[in-house]
This record gives C-alpha cells, structure tokens and sequence, in this order.
C-alpha cells in the first residue's frame, strides 16, 4: 500500500499552496481556524501548528486574537520562469479544465436548488467584481462563490473537489499575470460572475446546466488558446513534465485497515470471496496488502463485526451469509451514522459525474469489448455495473476525471453490506438490469441513453439506500439526502 501521508502535511501543502497561487491575496486573513478545522477534518491543535510553520516561512504574519495575515503569495521568480512552468505543466492543466468543465455544471445546478443567493457569504464580493468588469485581481471573488453554492449544497464532496480544482488551475496566473487571457475571456462577451449570479437568481435546471456547461467550456477554450499562444512565443519552449492530479477524499480517516476491509468487502460483495469460501492465510493477505499481521488482524476482526467473516480455530476465516442482526448493531455506532452519510454523499456525486464520464467513454469502446460485456452477464450473484463501471474508467482519458472517478468508486466500497444486505437478491436483480438495458443503448450506438442508464443505476441505488438506512436501521439524519434529477 503507498504511503499516508500525514494530516499536518497534507493541510500545511494545500493552505500553502493557496497562497502561493495567490488565491488568498497579500493583506488578506486566512479562513478561521474553525473553518479550516470543518474543511480538512482535523484538530484546532493541527491548523495552529501550520499557522506557525507558514509564519515560520514567512508566508503570514500572525498577531494575537487575530487571523494571520499574508503577506507573501509567490516565490522570488520572475514572469518568464513562471511562464516555464506554466508550460511545463501545459497538458495537465488543461486536461482539468476540461475534466471540470464536464462536471462542475451538474454539481453547480445541483448544489443550486433551494439556495438563496443574497446570503451566501461571497455574494456581495462577486457583485462588485461584476460591476467593476471582472478587473485583474477581482476574479477570486466568483471563484469563491462557486465554492459557498457548492458548500452550501449539503455535500462537502462538491466543495471539497472544488477547493483541488483551485489548487492545480493556475487561474491566478492566468488572471492577474496574463495579459492574453484577459484580453480573450475576462473582458470578452462571457463574465463568469454574470454567469453565475444569472443562474443564481431563476431559470429551469437544465437552463442552468446548459448556462453554466457554456461558460466552463468557454473558460477551457480560453485556457487552451492562452496556453497555446504562450507556446508558440516563448523562446525555448521548455519539455513538458506534467503535474499529477491528486484528490483523496479519505485522507486524514484512511487507515491501513479500513482499506484492507473496503477492499475485501468489495470482493465479497462481487462474489470473489463467496460465501463457503476461505479467505487467504494471515501472512499471506499481510504480504499481499505490504502490511503487519497486527494490522489484518484488526481488518479481519472488523469484517467479523459486520458480520462478513467468521473465524475458525486451525481452519482460517471462512466468508458466511451476513447477519442481518450484526447490521442492525453496527447501526446504532455513532461513526457508522457519520460513514453513512459519506457513502450516500458519494452515491450522489457519482450520480451527477458518471454521466458525463460515460457518455466521454462510449465512443471508445469497440463491439468486441461490448460482446464480453455480454458474455460476463451471467451469473445472477454478480454486480454487472462494476463491470461496466470498470470499462468505462478503462476509456476515461482526462487523467483527473479518472482520479475522481476511481476515488469516489472507492467509497462507495463501504457500503456493500448495506446495499446488497438482507434483501441482495430483489436489489441487485432490479440493478442488473437496469445496467443490461444501459449497455443495450450502448450496443445501439445511443451513447446519450447509455450515459443517462449509467446514472441511473446509481440513481437507484441511492434511493434504495436511503430507504433502507431510514426504516431499517433508523438513520434518519440521511432522510435529507437528495437523489439527483436527471436534466
């Protein structure tokens, strides 16, 4: 298994990064600490010790009962070497702009509903950007008033996603330090705060989808033009050497173990592990996940509480059917209550981004992929989805949409016992065919019906989960989960 890395050093890199891209501008306080406390999911006591390690760099300056202030956003380099890395990075910084432009509209039109905008935090900031014409340095203000609908939409996922976007684009460069891109997108016919606060105040939702899908694919042409433009009159263009696009939703609560036991309930889930079965030795399983006994030891004992497993003295851990009576105890654990939540808030944002992922992916599939598809479908136990979900990822080209993708399917592994358990085969014999009839649209060249099956499944499931965590295990701060409509 690679690496964790550390809450203090995942924090102290993103607030740092977020100055040094000049997304909180010199003069300007940082969030509260209790923000920042809400947003990375971690103690006071963390983001102190990275207020003192970016005073310590001398990024902000701190004074007692107040916010630090910055007071530096960017390393002593001059514009062409900015420009150099810029370029360097050329191709993933434009493969995220398109990767959002596909997602950030059904997350926006989503978020958007039963808003209102006059209170969000940042609105008053956004329209005096607007009146002032998007001036250089006024662009962050509708940036984070994307960031208050998204947040303020009830799934810190969205927000959480939005806040990585900030820190790969670049958009301060291009902004403030690009006299190209301005010319061409801030003051052209298109005003992303006009955008944003247009759609904010009425319209039907596919209205606002289709608005808020022109200007991000408007702002991605731009960035392209801009990128291509610095290309062709930089001198010595330099070799490009990417940036690796990285979106853990799970840092900070992904344990050894707890990866271990998503992973081996997922195979139990796909039938990989079916019931009867024995699974792997303990040094065996140890070398195969690069862990210490002690630590399957713990994933083992886990999925024995959920009722999974049943371990057998001499004889190993044998997969069972599982108890129904064990899923109704771990209910009532408060840290279950709060991964339930988690899982329903991934069900809804892969309803909402496995459409556009899909409907990228179809057009790569060949009829011989499709046939094994087909040929797969056959056992009843099976979850045909993660098939299908499989190859599309196997045809999703934007590295960071891959990323997105592969992350959130990762979470949604928590929740097998609850999907498919006590009532597995009604659930996943209404799921699997409605994942037939996806491919089928596929099979006809429909890739419009294809994408919209695939968000259905999802669809289907969530409303399945949400009704089973209610009146079966009484978790009903998730009766306010909102199932995604289709526009």
């Amino acid at each position: 298994m690679k690496p964790q890395e550390t809450k203090f050093t995942f924090v102290y890199n993103e607030i740092k990064q977020c100055i040094l891209e000049g997304q909180i501008p010199p003069g300007n306080a940082l969030p509260s600490s209790r923000m920042y406390c809400e947003q990375f999911h971690v103690s006071r006591y963390t983001i102190n010790r990275v207020f003192d390690a970016l005073r310590a760099e001398g990024l902000v300056d701190i004074q007692p009962r107040l916010a630090p202030i910055v007071v530096s956003k960017k390393d002593s380099c001059n514009s062409s070497n900015t420009v150099f890395e810029i370029l360097k990075q050329r191709e993933s910084i434009l493969q995220l702009y398109q990767t959002f432009a596909l997602i950030l509209p059904s997350l926006m039109v989503f978020s958007l509903q039963g808003c209102d905008v006059e209170i969000m935090p940042h609105y008053k900031q956004a329209m005096k950007a607007l009146r002032l014409g998007d001036a250089s340095g006024e662009w962050s203000s509708p940036s984070k008033l994307g960031y208050d609908i998204l947040r303020i939409g009830g799934n810190s996922l969205f927000s959480e996603l939005y806040s990585t976007f900030g820190l790969y684009n670049k958009l301060a460069f291009f902004a403030e330090d690009c006299p190209y891109f301005s010319k061409h997108f801030l003051r052209g016919s298109v005003s992303v705060t006009s955008v944003i606060i247009d759609t904010l105040k009425g319209g039907e939702p596919l209205t606002k989808y289709n608005q808020l899908s022109d200007m991000y694919q408007k702002l991605t042409d731009s960035i392209e033009h801009t990128l291509n433009y610095l290309s062709e009159t930089t001198p010595k263009c330099p070799a490009r050497t990417g940036l690796k696009f990285s979106w853990n939703p799970m840092r900070g609560q992904d344990y050894y173990y707890s990866k271990i036991v998503d992973d081996m309930n997922l195979k139990i889930g796909l039938g990989e592990y079916s019931v009867g079965i024995y699974l792997p030795y303990e040094k065996q399983l140890a070398n195969q996940y690069d862990v210490s006994l002690s630590t399957v030891r713990k994933a083992l004992s886990e999925l024995e509480q959920r009722g999974f497993v049943k371990k057998s003295n001499g004889k190993g851990t044998i997969v069972i059917e599982p108890d129904d009576t064990k899923l109704h105890q771990l209910a009532l654990n408060s840290g279950y209550v709060e991964k339930a939540l988690r899982y329903l808030h991934a069900l809804q944002l892969m309803v909402l981004i496995i459409r556009p992922a899909a409907l990228a992916a179809a057009a790569r599939f060949t009829r011989e992929e499709l046939d094994e598809l087909t040929d797969r479908f056959t056992s009843p136990g099976s979850v045909y989805l993660a098939d299908i979900q499989e190859a599309v990822l196997k045809h999703t080209t934007l590295e960071p949409l891959y990323v997105i993708l592969s992350e959130t399917n990762h979470l949604l592994e928590w929740g097998h016992h609850f999907a498919y358990y006590p009532s597995k085969r009604h659930t996943l014999s209404h799921l699997n065919k409605k994942a037939i009839t996806a491919l089928r649209q596929l099979y006809e060249g429909n890739a419009s019906s294809f994408a919209d099956g695939m968000a259905d499944c999802y669809r289907y499931i969530l409303i399945c989960m949400k009704k089973n965590m209610v009146e079966k295990y009484k978790f009903h701060n998730v009766a306010n989960i909102r199932v995604p409509e289709k526009y």
